[in-house]
């Protein structure tokens, strides 16, 4: 038995190890023919090793398998991961992009938005589809039970009959003065009325009778207060008090003040058509990146004061309004 020093580390070893103990390299030695014929205790020629890279170990064919199932299910998933969020993004954002307003879901208990009709310019819809089977958003008489309101309107008369006359004028109160309204007292006078006391502003502790015309609910004025008063808007206190009172309701419905308080409410177009008179107004939501406007249609009776909300969908601009024979409108507009 020889020795022989191993060509990776240096470390001299039997020559009948295979591998070195030290850095595990694999030891071949060469031999001539004469030397495989030497018998033990001969005399040997010195033997030069031939040292060669161990081989990398090679994995099992079970290990092998497990590895290459772990990546094809990785693989798999990142594929229907992808997929999930490609398709689901796309048809969030058609459903915005088509009929959706993400702050606003609650429009579809008054509005159908399914049947909005998309062209390649604007878009359009017919009142009555949008509004068939929905609630109805009209102006409405408060009934008779005491509440909180606040005057709408400039010089209007506190008076001592529900009536329109210069006998029954007590005295003027102005927009923003308080009143506690304790009792409706019925339409007279082309009006309906209610009994209030005035609660702040110079007339305060007056009684009379108040056109509801000119009164609002003290939540909705708050809404023209924050919304419209405040500035950006071009709409004021001289606007009627019939185009203010309605889309003070708009705001109430929809129940702006509690999700995103930074918008700007503009009137944008008033069409008169027959007996009627359809005001455009627009409301812009500044926190919200696509789909940031509203237009709310409504419709005035005549010369009263009497209003209903023909439809709110997400859009910009008013096109065209149209009238149809069932005494719908076809109105078109851009989004």
């Amino acid at each position: 038995m020889g020795v022989v020093k191993c060509s990776q580390c240096g470390r001299i070893v039997p020559d009948t190890l295979e591998v070195c103990p030290k850095c595990g390299c694999s030891i071949v030695t060469s031999v001539t023919p004469n030397d495989v014929n030497t018998t033990e205790g001969g005399d040997v020629p010195p033997i030069t090793p031939e040292v060669k890279p161990m081989p990398k170990p090679k994995h099992s064919p079970t290990k092998r398998l497990v590895v290459r199932l772990i990546s094809t299910l990785f693989a798999a998933a990142l594929i229907a991961g992808g997929a999930y969020i490609i398709l689901n993004g796309s048809s969030s954002d058609d459903d915005a992009e088509v009929h959706g307003y993400a702050p606003w879901q609650d429009l579809s208990a008054y509005f159908n938005l399914d049947a909005i009709v998309e062209e390649d310019d604007f878009c359009r819809f017919n009142t009555y589809e949008l509004t068939n089977d929905r609630m109805v958003l009209r102006r409405e008489n408060v009934a008779d039970v005491q509440y909180n309101a606040v005057v709408l309107g400039t010089g209007v008369w506190v008076r001592s009959y529900p009536q329109l006359k210069n006998r029954t004028k007590r005295c003027q109160v102005q927009t923003g003065d308080r009143l506690l309204v304790t009792r409706s007292v019925g339409y007279s006078s082309g009006s309906y009325w209610s009994y209030a006391t005035v609660l702040s502003g110079k007339r305060a502790g007056k009684e009379g009778y108040v056109s509801n015309d000119y009164i609002i609910e003290e939540d909705k004025f708050d809404m023209l207060q924050h919304y419209i008063f405040s500035g950006g808007s071009n709409m004021n206190v001289m606007t009627p008090a019939k185009y203010l009172n309605a889309i003070a309701a708009v705001l109430v419905k929809v129940n702006v003040p509690k999700r995103y308080p930074n918008l700007q409410v503009s009137m944008l177009d008033t069409a008169v058509i027959g007996p009627n008179v359809i005001v455009t107004y627009k409301i812009h939501d500044f926190n919200v990146v696509n789909n940031s406007t509203l237009l709310a249609f409504v419709q005035f009776t005549g010369n009263s004061n009497d209003y209903v909300v023909l439809g709110v969908v997400p859009g910009s601009a008013v096109n065209h309004i149209a009238p149809s024979a069932n005494g719908s409108y076809d109105i078109y507009y851009v989004r």
